[in-house]
């Protein structure tokens, strides 16, 4: 029963079903978006089906995770095993029985080959050199030869499976073992990762510590950002520097385990001084709130009344370059203010601006099984190499009087039905 069963899960038909199944699932984590928290789904899937909101359908399903539930890694694991199992009873197998040279040595045996020639005479010796000198393995046995070559193109099928049983095997491992933390960050402060938006079940999340030395954006003649940067040092216990590099917008730090990557930045507030006679200087920081307007970043915040003649104003950033519209409390602009310029100076006090405290977006991500994914395509795409190549057999019957010779190959016919003209034409008498 065993064997049965492991010879059903060699199926080729299973197969397929399995893979067709995987990639409509696929597509519909393509299409709902993963791993967002339940106000996004409850708000872009409120629509009710028989009296039930469709977001409950999809978190009960999964859908909203997809690629990590129970269920998805089970098809994985089975796909995986049927393509195992097809690789021991069948493709294994395959490559054996095509290792052995075997003759034709009847006449009605060339009759199913492709390729055919009848002669009266044949001139072995020249014959048998040729077909060395092409790369064939030749073997002989009374007035019968057998030659072949192109047997690494058997190994096609079966690097194939392998390939696709690591990239398998490694996103199942990523899966389980994973997590994606997502951190925003103040410069110079220290930080650890404590905000994971994905973890696997067998997770575990290091006790790094790491600290933020700097922060900072170019921009494109346009006034649109071209880059983002961010200076990031890893500590050990003792707050010591270990590592440091400043990475960017598809230039991450990578650790043996982590993966750094620049995702997005913020401004968090403003830092002010309060200048007045007689008194001693007072900082202030002041929070900011962002809004959002289509694809732009905009943020904004207000200066509380200042009690000598009511004034108050309405600040706003849009980019942290350290420029500042100042507005009045009605809306109309005023000036354009820069770090350490001065929003409002009377003869006793003084208000500057010294500081805008932005942060830095930190996606920090751990995928044990990517190595392994890397591994699987890699050989995925020699195995694609591997399977244009032919795979092309030569028999050959003589007597005194008469000979007959055959060939098949299984990929570039014409080409092989060339070289057959020209061993005919060169070494057989018709």
């Amino acid at each position: 029963m065993i064997k049965r069963f492991f010879k059903y899960l060699a199926n080729l038909k299973l197969a397929i079903v399995i893979l067709i199944v995987i990639a409509l699932l696929s597509s519909i984590g393509s299409i709902v978006e993963q791993s967002k928290d339940i106000l996004f789904y409850q708000k872009n899937y409120s629509t009710l089906i028989f009296n039930i909101p469709f977001w409950k359908i999809l978190l009960f399903l999964g859908f909203n995770n997809i690629y990590s539930t129970w269920w998805f890694l089970l098809l994985l694991g089975i796909l995986g095993l049927s393509l195992a199992c097809c690789t021991i009873l069948q493709q294994l197998p395959t490559l054996k029985f095509s290792r052995r040279y075997y003759f034709y040595k009847q006449v009605n045996q060339y009759k199913k080959l492709t390729f055919k020639i009848k002669a009266i005479k044949v001139f072995p010796s020249h014959l048998s050199y040729t077909l060395l000198k092409k790369e064939y393995s030749l073997f002989q046995q009374s007035n019968s030869f057998y030659a072949y070559k192109g047997l690494i193109s058997r190994l096609g099928p079966i690097v194939v499976h392998l390939s696709i049983i690591c990239i398998l095997l490694g996103s199942t491992v990523g899966a389980l073992k994973g997590f994606n933390s997502q951190e925003l960050i103040p410069k110079t402060e220290v930080f650890h990762i404590q905000n994971v938006i994905k973890n696997g079940f067998f997770s575990l999340i290091p006790q790094k510590t790491f600290r933020i030395n700097d922060f900072w954006s170019i921009y494109n003649s346009t006034g649109s950002i071209k880059q983002f940067y961010t200076d990031i040092s890893i500590l050990n216990g003792d707050g010591t520097e270990t590592q440091r590099k400043t990475i960017s917008v598809n230039n991450p730090l990578l650790l043996s385990d982590l993966i750094i990557y620049q995702t997005d930045w913020g401004i968090l507030g403003l830092r002010l001084k309060f200048i007045k006679k007689n008194i001693s200087n007072i900082s202030l920081q002041l929070p900011i709130s962002k809004i959002n307007i289509s694809s732009q970043k905009i943020w904004i915040s207000s200066l509380p009344d200042i009690k000598e003649d009511k004034k108050n104003f309405i600040l706003l950033i849009k980019d942290n370059r350290g420029q500042i519209s100042l507005y009045n409390n009605m809306g109309k602009f005023l000036r354009t203010i820069n770090i350490g310029d001065n929003i409002y100076q009377t003869n006793s006090l003084s208000l500057n601006l010294i500081d805008i405290i932005s942060s830095t977006g930190i996606q920090i991500k751990s995928d044990p099984g990517i190595k392994l994914i890397y591994f699987g395509f890699f050989f995925l795409m020699l195995s694609s190499l591997i399977s244009f190549i032919s795979f092309s057999e030569f028999w050959l019957l003589y007597f005194p009087t008469k000979a007959i010779a055959g060939g098949k190959t299984n990929r570039a016919k014409v080409k092989f039905n060339l070289e057959f003209l020209k061993i005919k034409q060169s070494f057989f008498n018709l």
